[in-house]
């Protein structure tokens, strides 16, 4: 799901239009990755947590080349499901939505 398709779809649960609820989502993300860049955390109860970890420098290998080559440390946002999503993930069928779809190497 899109943005886009977010908000088309609050608009119509809600019944307002659709430049309001394009305007609401958008500063309900402007607001959280405001409040993860101050703080390195956003805790949404029964969702999950956005958090900000440092990733060590290192040393990788250009595939193509065989080269080594020197990574810098970053900066990376990691999340991690809340109980309620993950119950809801964990109770979702072997068909469902990126399950089962041999991207996990065991094709």
């Amino acid at each position: 799901m899109t943005k886009k398709e977010l908000a088309h779809s609050i608009a119509a649960e809600l019944q307002i239009s659709q430049t309001l609820a394009c305007e609401v989502v958008q500063r309900l993300f402007d607001k959280m990755v405001h409040a993860v860049v101050t703080n390195g955390r956003l805790e949404l109860r029964n969702f999950g947590v956005f958090e900000i970890h440092r990733r060590a420098a290192r040393r990788a290998r250009n595939p193509r080349t065989n080269q080594g080559m020197a990574v810098p440390e970053k900066l990376t946002i990691c999340f991690k499901p809340g109980k309620e999503m993950a119950d809801r993930l964990a109770s979702l069928p072997d068909e469902g939505p990126c399950r089962g779809s041999g991207t996990d190497g065991s094709e």
